[in-house]
């Protein structure tokens, strides 16, 4: 069984045992690196994109931010909606 971070070793204080701390540290950013990498390349893109269009003035840079705003949420809307008809038909089964 696994040691907690606190757990009294020999009658001890309770102390957080640094070691251990860092190895769990290192496994939740193991898992969870690709997951903050995929969601920051999403915001980037998002950025960049404005950027590029930034130079052209206000009224393209506006519209571009709408029409980004409005593919966000529609997408995820989309893929939202999606998911629960795929886990509601397997459900059926």
């Amino acid at each position: 069984m696994e040691k907690g971070l606190l757990e009294k070793e020999n009658g001890g204080s309770g102390e957080i045992r640094w070691n251990v701390f860092v190895e769990e540290v290192k496994r939740v950013g193991y898992l969870a690196g690709p997951m903050v990498t995929v969601t920051l390349s999403q915001y980037f893109l998002q950025i960049i994109s404005l950027m590029m269009v930034g130079h052209l003035g206000k009224l393209a840079l506006s519209s571009t931010a709408i029409a980004i705003s409005i593919c966000a949420v529609s997408g995820f809307s989309v893929i939202v909606s999606l998911m629960f008809l795929l886990s509601h038909h397997y459900n059926m089964r």
